[in-house]
C-alpha cells in the first residue's frame, strides 16, 4: 500500500472510532429532571407573627391574579412555601388573604403563563385579585425589587392590605428573587 492510502485508511479508522463512541453516548438515556426545581422555604423569622390568622389548611380566598400590563392571568392554589406549582401561583402559608390588613404573598415560576410577566410591570400598574366569592380587589404596584433567596422581609406583616408577588430569576434555588409589591387602592 502506498503512503497516501495508509493515511486515508488511518483517517477513516479514526472517524469510525469517533463515530462509534459518539453513537454510544447518543444512545444512553438522558438523565431525568424534575418538572420543576423546588425553591428552599422562606420561613417566617422565629420572632415573626403571621399577618393574619391562616385559614384552615388547603383553603385560599383567592382564585386568580390578573396583571394586565404584565399579561398575567393565573389561577391560585394554597402553597406550602417550598414547592412551586406548574401553571399556577401559590399563596404563601401564614400570610394574609387579599383585602385583609397584612401582606398577602404569592409565588410562581418565572415562566410564560406564570409570573414571567412580573418583569414587565411598572410602578402604578394595576394588579387585580379575584376572590372565591366573585369580588375583585384592585392593587397598584408601589415597588419592584430583587432580593436574596432567603430574605424573610418579603413575608413581613403590614398594617395595611398589601400584595407581594414573588418569582425566581434563574433555575438555581439559591439565586435572588424578583418581587412586585402592590397596595390596595
Amino acid at each position: 500500500m502506498t503512503p497516501p492510502r495508509v493515511r486515508i485508511l488511518g483517517v477513516m479508522a479514526a472517524a469510525l472510532l469517533v463515530g462509534a463512541v459518539a453513537l454510544v453516548f447518543a444512545l444512553q438515556p438522558a438523565p431525568s429532571e424534575p418538572a420543576y426545581v423546588p425553591s428552599p422555604p422562606l420561613e417566617l423569622p422565629a420572632s415573626g407573627v403571621p399577618a393574619a390568622t391562616p385559614l384552615s389548611a388547603g383553603v385560599s380566598a383567592t382564585v386568580r391574579i390578573i396583571a394586565p400590563a404584565g399579561q398575567i392571568n393565573i389561577g391560585v392554589v394554597p402553597g406550602d412555601g417550598i414547592h412551586v406549582p406548574l401553571n399556577l401561583a401559590a399563596h404563601y402559608p401564614g400570610t394574609a388573604q387579599p383585602g385583609e390588613s397584612g401582606n398577602a404573598v404569592y409565588y410562581a415560576h418565572d415562566q410564560r403563563g406564570m409570573f414571567l410577566g412580573l418583569h414587565r410591570l411598572h410602578l402604578g400598574d394595576e394588579v387585580r385579585v379575584i376572590l372565591k366569592n366573585g369580588s375583585q380587589l384592585a392593587f397598584r404596584v408601589v415597588a419592584l425589587k430583587v432580593v436574596s433567596f432567603n430574605d424573610w422581609a418579603v413575608l413581613a406583616p403590614t398594617a395595611f392590605p398589601e400584595l407581594t408577588l414573588l418569582t425566581c430569576v434563574s433555575y438555581t434555588a439559591y439565586e435572588p428573587r424578583y418581587i412586585v409589591i402592590a397596595t390596595e387602592t
